[in-house]
């Protein structure tokens, strides 16, 4: 039962333009149910927008130090010392406008051209670019083959004396697996420096807490964000926690590339953090239950899980066979049912045959576009069986 392309083309193939597309049939007038999206529909916390407004009414609207308030990065080693018990050296802090910013920064600050970065395949979708902008090469560690888990042993097979880093994302995007203290320290005996995308951490479905690179090593760089685990990602408010030996490289940098972030969010951040344990627990309460009406409609529409999600606030799943490639299977589905999903092609080679979920609407609308997809592939089957 092979997919026709949708009349949106090559454009809705891909990640952004699932939600480009998306959007434009939504300001047409069609109701898009969006399980595409990198964002939740929730609402940032009351504490936090009252905490920018009042920063705003008190005029701290100018410049902060270069790489971010004071405060801030000592409320971020304080959330580490609580949450990880890691003492860290607020100076080794580099607030940022967003972690995409954060980690085109490091690659820059770090790689000479032709210096390779390990990376997961699949993975964010941007991480290739940010390895080559900063003249690079990325190396996909493909994990298909291995239950789509992302391990030393997967990084190791793809060492070079060119290989300089070793991107690890855990919770994952798209396959939502987590790991423990001890494949951390797998990753960092590895040698080349660990660069962790630590973006989910705090949205763990059972509650159990990932564990941080730098509680295995402080030779790491840490990309943190404030969008995911706080609903916060209009904000663009990231950071980044580097080693001694990347300091004076990276501070530097970011004076002559940023000059600084967003102040009054900063101080809106600090409020963030203050409630953190409150605010992720809320919002892992609504992910289980979105997760679990989504994977409780799966066996119903004979789709399999690639992989079980642990954490973050997707659901990677197999495509049904004979329905063209992902992103044909992506454009068709939103086309005829207005249901947005992402290819898995768009995470790398490894994701192809495979469809990202997103947890980015509330359940009961989970339930609605699963009915949908049902609906979908019922009548591609029934297509297929007139042929």
């Amino acid at each position: 039962m092979a997919c026709v392309p949708a009349s949106g083309g090559g454009a809705a193939r891909t990640c952004m333009g699932i939600v480009d597309e998306a959007g434009r049939l939504e300001r047409e007038g069609h109701p898009i149910l969006h399980l595409e999206k990198g964002e939740l529909d929730l609402d940032t916390p009351e504490p936090v927008k009252r905490a920018a407004v009042d920063a705003l009414m008190a005029n701290r609207t100018r410049y902060s130090h270069s790489c971010g308030l004071p405060e801030l990065r000592e409320a971020i080693a304080g959330y580490y010392s609580r949450r990880y018990q890691v003492t860290i050296d607020p100076g080794r802090i580099v607030v940022h406008p967003g972690s995409s910013a954060a980690l085109l920064e490091v690659f820059i600050a770090l790689l000479s051209p032709g210096d390779e970065v390990v990376l997961p395949d699949p993975g964010y979708p941007a991480y290739p670019s940010f390895v080559r902008a900063a003249r690079g090469v990325p190396v996909l560690a493909g994990s298909a083959d291995n239950g789509f888990q992302h391990t030393a042993a997967l990084v190791r097979d793809r060492l070079s004396p060119r290989t300089s880093a070793i991107l690890i994302n855990f919770p994952s995007n798209p396959i939502g697996s987590v790991v423990g203290l001890r494949d951390l320290a797998e990753f960092a005996e590895l040698g080349p420096m660990i660069v962790a995308d630590e973006v989910y951490h705090g949205l763990e479905a059972d509650g159990t807490l990932s564990p941080s690179i730098l509680q295995v090593t402080d030779d790491a760089v840490v990309v943190g964000s404030f969008s995911k685990a706080y609903a916060m990602t209009g904000w663009r408010l990231g950071y980044l926690i580097v080693p001694h030996t990347l300091r004076e490289a990276v501070t530097r940098l970011h004076s002559d590339l940023f000059v600084g972030t967003n102040t009054f969010t900063q101080w809106a951040a600090i409020v963030a953090l203050a409630g953190a344990e409150g605010i992720q627990r809320t919002l892992r309460e609504e992910l289980n239950a979105r997760r679990a009406s989504l994977l409780g409609q799966l066996p119903r529409l004979g789709l399999e899980l690639a992989h079980a999600p642990d954490g973050g606030f997707y659901v990677f799943a197999r495509q049904p066979a004979g329905t063209g490639s992902s992103a044909e299977f992506a454009a068709e589905l939103l086309s005829r049912t207005h249901v947005a999903i992402t290819p898995g092609s768009v995470f790398g080679p490894s994701g192809e045959g495979n469809i990202r979920f997103s947890l980015s609407e509330p359940a009961e609308q989970i339930v609605e576009a699963m009915g949908r997809v049902e609906e979908f592939l019922a009548d591609l089957r029934t297509t297929t069986a007139a042929r």
